[in-house]
Parts: C-alpha cells; structure tokens; sequence
C-alpha cells in the first residue's frame, strides 16, 4: 500500500490515495502477489478486526473520489482529514462488506489542527501533511448491523521498530511494476506488513487545548538494491529524513517543530512465517488503518494513511510521475493514533474498560436476581 500522495498534493490539491503496493514476491495462505495481499486483508479468522474496514466515497457535484476508512464501531468511522473538503462537499458515503452508509453530513469532524492546503501545496506551509494531524470522524446515520470486531486504539508510544499492517482500497502494484487502477467493482481492500522505522512528535497548542500528534515512518524496501532501503544513511548523512521537497530534493525539518526517533530498522522486505509480506501504500489508501499487535496479542489501531512518496525515484526519473508510481524505495507517514487518541475521545464516547464492563455485568446479574426474588 503505498502512498504517494505528495506529488498528487503538490499538482492536484487534497487528493485521497488508494491502493497497496506490495513486493514482487508477497506470499499469503498458499497464494502470492496481489491475490495473497487480498487474502491476508480478508483473514479475519486471524486478524479479525480487519473486518473492520470499508471504503469511503466523497461526492462533489461533479465529481467523486475515494479513499479508505475504519469502523470504531456500529455508528463511528475513523478516516484521513484530506479525504473531503466540508466547504465544497456534497455527501460522503461509507462502503463497508456491501452494504452502502451514509454520513450524517453534521457530525463530520476533522482534527482541528488540520487545513486542507490550497494547491500548489508547500511542504513549509502549515497545513496539510506536513503536520501529523491528518485524521477525521464521521458519524453513520444507521447503525452497522454486519458482524464487526472493532478495534482497539494503540495508546502505547514505542511504535518504533515495530511490525505493522496497511490495509487500503484501490490501485495496486509491486515494487518493480507501477501501480494500476483495480477491475474489482467494489475495489478489493489489500494489505502488507512493513517495521515502523521513524516515529515523529509534535505538539501545538491553540484555544487552550494541547495537542499532540506526529507520524509512524515506514520505507518499502527492495531485497537486492540497498539503495532502496530509503529510511537508511544512505539517504540523508546529515540527519534523520521526514520530509522531502521534490523540486530541490531537500529534506526539510518537522513544521511545527517536532521531535524525530527512530534509526533505520530493516534493510530487507518484512517476513513472516518465511512469507514476504512487505508493502507500503498509495493513491487510495488514504485514511486506511495500520494495526500493531499489542502485548495482549490483539492487534489495534496505530495509524492512519495520510501521504507519502520516493525520494529516489524523483533523483533517477525525469517523467511526470515521478515519485508517486508505487515502487521500491516508498516512504508512507501514518498518522499516529497514539498522539491523537485523546481528540478521538473528545468526539466520540470512549469505550468502556475490561473493568467497566465487568462491573457491568455483576451489577445486572444482581438486579436479574433482585427481580426474580424480591424484597418481601
């Protein structure tokens, strides 16, 4: 699932990515290429909260584009900020195991520090993705009745060095083979691992209310050219990259200023079980989720698609596509959940506690028996 939303930035404005990329030799279940990056996305015997995600459509009156989005349960989604613009927007519609929702048009909530960026969009502007603050909700005017395990947020920050999954809608591709649109209709939702290789932090405080927020870093690696290992020193000798600026090929700093942690954490695609299931993500995939198995053995929500591009792929090309064609050497930024959760919670009910819950049911089990054997 690559992304390379920032050159689709830099010439069209706000434009949702979708789509996954994966490694040439991705293998899941006894199936490979795109067909497995399917059937890992569809596993939700294994990964049952992947069932969770669904396509998001955003109509304007002469046009519509799409991206990818998350249940955080029957009434709530959880998407990217760049997915509508609520000035021009018509409807927005949830897709979700074929079944169509709509968005109640008046709860649609972006993060308050997000400004969808006026094109040319700027890395040094302050607004759009070069903040990590790219992340909305919208409320469903009926409730979901298909059978959902919604996830958990990753509260936790040691995200670093940490394996992931991506999962998004849309255009699809391999490290060698530039991405193409999908024939599915619907669009199949994909999936790839990849390791956490840079975490970023910000805070900005406005009104009173500090805000956290910042990205999860991930690089698409090849498995024979270490060139391709974009988040290595070979990229940047001077410090750790974040940003990129395609015209001068500078790398420039966190805006707000913020904090970069992190080293370069794997130099060959991700695998597993001797699977490689590496990938990253594109046009398409924005808004999609990442999942980060937690100590309890579930896997919860650690980000959330937003932008991303190849650094290297814009030094050896000339041509208009440049950097955003979904190849080797990707960098996809992930809003990080974990800096946001506390605005999430501020917009929708936070789920109850193992503890809560328990309590819970003690105490209606004590009024069932009350009820059945009144006080004489």
């Amino acid at each position: 699932m690559p992304i390379f939303l920032f050159i689709l930035f830099a010439l069209f404005g706000a434009i949702p990515a979708h789509a996954i990329i994966i490694a040439d030799d991705f293998t899941y279940a006894g199936t490979n290429s795109l067909a497995a990056s399917h059937a890992l996305a569809t596993d939700y015997q294994n990964f049952p909260v992947f069932a969770a995600v669904g396509t998001v459509v955003t109509s304007w009156q002469d046009s519509s584009s799409f991206g990818t989005a998350t249940l955080l349960n029957n009434e709530w989604v959880l998407t990217a900020a760049h997915n509508w613009d609520i000035r021009t927007m018509v409807e927005l519609e949830f897709f979700h195991q074929g079944t169509h929702y709509f968005a109640d048009m008046s709860t649609l909530t972006q993060h308050p520090l997000w400004i969808n960026p006026p094109p040319p969009f700027t890395v040094d502007q302050k607004g759009g993705p070069s903040m990590g603050w790219d992340i909305a909700l919208f409320k469903l005017t009926t409730s979901v009745t298909n059978a959902v395990a919604f996830p958990e947020l990753y509260t936790k920050s040691d995200e670093f060095g940490k394996p992931l999954v991506t999962l998004g809608t849309g255009v699809v591709g391999t490290g060698t083979t530039p991405w193409n649109w999908q024939t599915n209709n619907p669009a199949l939702v994909h999936a790839a691992f990849n390791i956490v290789d840079r975490v970023t932090s910000q805070t900005w405080i406005t009104n009173g209310t500090n805000y956290g927020g910042g990205f999860l870093v991930a690089d698409f690696d090849g498995s024979t050219n270490l060139a391709q290992n974009t988040l290595s020193s070979l990229y940047s000798t001077n410090a750790d990259p974040w940003v990129w600026n395609p015209p001068t090929n500078v790398v420039t700093v966190l805006d707000p200023t913020g904090t970069i942690t992190g080293r370069d954490s794997s130099s060959v695609p991700f695998t597993l079980d001797g699977n490689i299931l590496e990938g990253s993500t594109v046009p398409g995939d924005s808004g999609g989720p990442a999942f980060i198995q937690d100590e309890d053995g579930k896997w919860k929500l650690a980000g959330v698609i937003s932008w991303g591009g190849n650094p290297w792929d814009v030094l050896n090309n000339t041509n208009l596509d440049v950097g955003r064609r979904g190849l080797y050497g990707d960098v996809e930024y992930l809003t990080r959940v974990s800096e946001t959760t506390d605005w999430i919670y501020s917009v929708i009910p936070e789920p109850p506690t193992n503890a809560l819950l328990a309590l819970g049911v003690f105490l209606s089990v004590i009024v069932l028996r009350w009820k059945k054997y009144p006080r004489q």
